[in-house]
């Protein structure tokens, strides 16, 4: 019982954020680079201590004005755009 409502705060809190993206202005434009962030926590229950990890995915964008804009991405999309491509062309397969 325990595992499995981690296991679905752990989905609810990773998909959170992306949800907030959809409100954001859309970038389109090349993708000039690529990052990976692996982020944990600890958190302490009383003498218990339970780690949570995630990798976050972001592409920076040059849009056609030559401003560079970071744009968070799930995984998949961050496997499908590779530097050059044209955003968000290229998360559609």
């Amino acid at each position: 019982m325990r595992r499995t409502l981690a296991a679905l705060l752990t989905v609810a809190a990773l998909t959170a954020p992306l949800a907030g993206c959809s409100k954001a202005k859309p970038v389109t434009g090349t993708v000039v680079s690529k990052d990976t962030d692996h982020e944990c926590k600890t958190k302490k229950k009383g003498k218990k201590r339970t780690r949570s990890c995630h990798t976050e995915y972001e592409l920076t964008v040059r849009t056609k004005a030559g401003k560079e804009e970071e744009v968070d991405v799930s995984s998949s999309a961050y496997g499908l755009c590779a530097e050059g491509l044209n955003y968000p062309k290229c998360t559609k397969n």
